[in-house]
């Protein structure tokens, strides 16, 4: 019907290339385009878009037929018009191995060729069928202004116009990813049995024009046409299903999949509530369980920790948005600790409703082709009760090295070519975890400003190998581009220095922080929360005062960069300051202001915290440091409590970096600190036990 008129829509979608399903040449007006070099995309059908249940009992492909009001098999134009194709094809290139020239021109003529070679060189490529997706995420059922304002102009609304103005009105006015994937090209002549190929051209040649030989009709008592003529209807079905099943793996797989699928699987175990830990449990190692698929499409937001890293918690934005749509909707409610789902998810709903009844249904429906995915996810309902501590810490510390490749990518793009083609950092900037099973005692090892762990490694390995467990953290913004750091919070470092703390944890009765410059302000931050577990910290030319006094000057330009940049395009008059750094293969050449800037903030903020500080605290500073005024450690020092354990070292040097070279011995020093704390440990340990003797 868009189509019936002359109108101004009707002449739009014939410019843009757009041909209706009911063409009464459909076949060969397609078949002539694609000969011809354009592509053909065609649309789905209705019934695979809205209650996405393409699947039978017996695993089959199918849909549901408005018209009919059952379910049947999808239709097969894009096969028919592909096996056709190839079929003309071999005829084609029959012909011209025979030196039948006369009937390539005549079929070249008909076509609009200009000459034989033309037709020819369309020919010899192979008829490919394209899988494609689109995926939608999120799916949200609240109210529009669209919605609203057909309703107020409109009465009498059927249950369909309100369901798609609901859905595809907020697909349209807010915000959600429209993910659209490619499969791998299906080249249809592959389908065809070698003796099959043979008759091609036999069969082509019973018909003078394109019409009569894509022609699916057929004739009382005569059978005409390609497919019914050959018997194709097999062959026919055979393409649909195989294009059905590829299209349905490029599926873009999101937390919401995920979560639904997990409630479905729960119901057919006769589960109707899930304590939440547990709830969190299965849909974090679904995560990490569906990466390690390569087959399946992962959404954006499942491959990068920062999103999805929070699940166990229950805290990230996406579990949220589903957990509110499905409440709104009577599906699940919920408690101070149990998920409890409502009988509304068992029930039956038709066709026009059930994306704004059970939004449940219609996600894990989506994903119920992925039989991978299936796997996964009933393995992770399966194994939640009894994963360790360590096996899950395990899988964080995976987490941090994916969002170290995803951040990596990320600011790889053109877009930050110029300033990320003065750097100069060539050693492994990642996350290190050095464990055995039998070493009980960790450290925590933290980098500086513009640094990476790489500047912690070396005194990683010392402290390994003297039985140490040693994790080596990445600061976010570090490590990756110095674009990546112009975007970070010191709360977001500070951050990475607790889900390090956090995986460290389960490996270790007892634990070290060592932090380097800014890593051992943090440390000393981290050692003011009161931290389980945590015996000592040693803070090495700790930040306080910088020996160049024109850093205090950071706020005052990250302001004048924000004014400007919300006037003028850009960012700002001076978003990177250059750096002459002792390390260049560790440390960024080119300085945010920005993240100066949350350096001031940091060291304004920490100090007043040291005074909360109970565990033992070693400070060690370079006597002629270039960056880090020495007084620093003399006025942390005074600012830590009277009553604790503190000592201060002075290490001789005119570098900062004393740690990554190890000025003075300074490594074997700390190593000297944690080893004292083990032998008062260890005679503790042996005079309780004569105590008790």
């Amino acid at each position: 019907e868009f189509f019936a008129g002359n109108d101004t829509f009707a002449n739009f979608l014939r410019s843009i290339g757009a041909v209706p399903n009911n063409h009464p040449r459909l076949i060969p007006f397609l078949a002539k385009e694609v000969l011809h070099g354009r592509k053909v995309i065609v649309f789905p059908e209705g019934g695979m878009v809205k209650d996405k249940k393409v699947l039978d009992e017996k695993g089959n492909y199918r849909l549901y037929s408005r018209s009919a009001h059952q379910y049947r098999k999808q239709h097969t134009g894009a096969a028919v018009l592909a096996l056709a194709l190839d079929t003309f094809k071999t005829a084609v290139l029959h012909d011209y191995a025979a030196g039948n020239l006369k009937k390539i021109e005549q079929w070249a003529s008909e076509l609009g060729f200009d000459d034989i070679n033309s037709l020819l060189l369309q020919a010899i490529k192979p008829t490919n069928i394209v899988p494609a997706n689109i995926t939608f995420y999120p799916i949200r059922v609240d109210e529009n202004v669209l919605l609203k304002s057909v309703e107020l102009l409109s009465k009498g609304i059927s249950k369909r116009f309100i369901e798609e103005l609901t859905i595809e009105g907020n697909i349209l006015l807010k915000h959600t990813d429209m993910d659209i994937r490619l499969g791998k090209p299906i080249n249809v002549g592959q389908f065809w049995y070698w003796w099959e190929k043979k008759l091609l051209p036999n069969v082509a040649h019973r018909y003078s024009t394109l019409d009569e030989l894509f022609s699916l009709k057929t004739q009382k008592g005569n059978w005409r046409g390609l497919i019914h003529s050959f018997g194709m209807k097999h062959k026919i079905e055979e393409v649909r299903d195989y294009y059905m099943e590829e299209m349905y793996q490029v599926v873009t797989v999101h937390l919401s999949h995920l979560a639904s699928s997990i409630i479905e699987k729960l119901l057919q175990k006769g589960i109707n509530k899930i304590l939440k830990v547990d709830f969190h449990k299965i849909l974090y190692l679904s995560v990490k369980y569906a990466q390690q698929e390569a087959s399946l499409c992962l959404h954006r937001s499942l491959q990068n920790p920062e999103e999805y890293g929070l699940v166990l918690e229950g805290k990230t934005a996406r579990l949220e948005q589903f957990l509110h749509t499905v409440k709104e909707l009577g599906l699940i409610s919920s408690d101070d600790s149990y998920y409890i789902f409502k009988p509304k998810l068992t029930e039956s709903f038709g066709f026009d409703e059930i994306r704004t009844e059970n939004l449940v249904a219609v996600y894990a429906n989506e994903v119920q082709p992925l039989q991978a995915l299936q796997k996964r996810i009933k393995k992770a309902i399966k194994k939640h009760k009894n994963i360790s501590d360590q096996q899950l810490a395990l899988y964080r510390f995976d987490d941090q090295k994916i969002a170290f490749d995803y951040d990596c990518q990320w600011y790889c793009s053109a877009e930050y070519d110029e300033i990320n083609q003065q750097e100069t950092k060539t050693a492994d900037a990642n996350w290190f975890f050095l464990h055995r099973e039998k070493n009980k005692v960790g450290v925590l090892l933290l980098h500086g400003f513009l640094a990476s762990p790489a500047e912690m490694r070396s005194l990683g390995d010392l402290l390994f190998e003297h039985g140490y467990n040693v994790l080596g953290v990445r600061l976010k913004g570090h490590g990756t581009s110095p674009a990546d750091l112009k975007q970070r919070s010191w709360q977001d470092w500070y951050q990475a220095v607790w889900r390090g703390y956090k995986i460290l944890l389960p490996f270790c009765d007892h634990i070290h922080v060592c932090g380097f410059s800014t890593g051992g302000s943090l440390a000393l931050l981290l050692a003011s929360e009161h931290t389980q577990k945590l015996q000592s910290v040693v803070a090495v030319s700790s930040l306080l005062k910088f020996q160049n006094k024109n850093i205090a000057f950071a706020p005052l330009i990250h302001q004048a960069n924000k004014w400007i940049g919300s006037i003028f395009p850009g960012e700002g008059i001076k978003p990177y300051v250059e750096n002459h750094p002792e390390h260049p293969e560790v440390n960024y050449q080119n300085i945010p202001v920005k993240a100066l800037y949350e350096l001031t903030q940091l060291i304004d903020y920490y100090p007043e915290q040291l005074a909360r500080v109970r565990c033992p605290v070693s400070i060690f500073y370079g006597d002629k440091d270039p960056v880090v005024d020495p007084q620093s450690s003399e006025i942390i020092m005074q600012k830590l409590p009277q009553d604790i354990d503190k000592q201060i070292h002075i290490i001789k040097s005119e570098k900062h970096g004393i740690v990554y070279e190890n000025i003075g011995n300074i490594q074997q020093k700390i190593l000297q600190v944690f080893d004292r704390f083990q032998l008062a440990e260890g005679a503790r340990k042996m005079l309780e036990g004569k105590s008790e003797s």
